[in-house]
């Protein structure tokens, strides 16, 4: 009699539990990578759209990020401020403007709410900064 190789199914459930078990317990390392990298990227794209919306209107506008990941798009033209985006990065987010506030002028220029002078800065994403230059450049690194 020739006996056939293989795997019974109880074996490959068990394979199938110790696999996913390992991931689980490696997912939540992996996961603040993943998620700072990505919301590193957002972060910059909307500081972009912030910078370009400021130049493209000549009206200045805010941009707000709370050390919880919260951030706020407000354009600050004649009146009322205008609630642009909002939303959540998911990370925490540390940065060297006060309170995380940057203000684009309507030059396109990032300065600090009540002055009229640029000012390099960056917000801090895990492993990732997003770096405003003085004349305005934002870079993801």
């Amino acid at each position: 009699m020739c006996r056939e190789r293989g795997v019974t199914l109880i074996e490959l459930i068990l394979t199938l539990v110790l696999i996913s078990s390992a991931c689980a317990l490696a997912f939540p390392a992996l996961r603040g990578v993943f998620f700072a990298s990505s919301a590193a990227g957002t972060l910059t794209l909307l500081l972009r759209e912030a910078q370009a919306v400021a130049r493209a209107n000549s009206v200045p506008v805010e941009v707000v990020v709370a050390a919880d990941g919260h951030y706020t798009v407000r354009t600050l033209g004649p009146g009322e401020p205008i609630c642009r985006r909002r939303g959540l990065l998911g990370v925490s987010v540390a940065s060297n403007y006060p309170g995380g506030t940057l203000i684009f002028t309507e030059a396109g220029l990032p300065v600090l709410p009540g002055s009229a002078s640029p000012r390099a800065g960056r917000f801090v994403l895990g492993r990732h900064s997003v770096v405003i230059q003085l004349g305005g450049c934002i870079r993801c690194r």
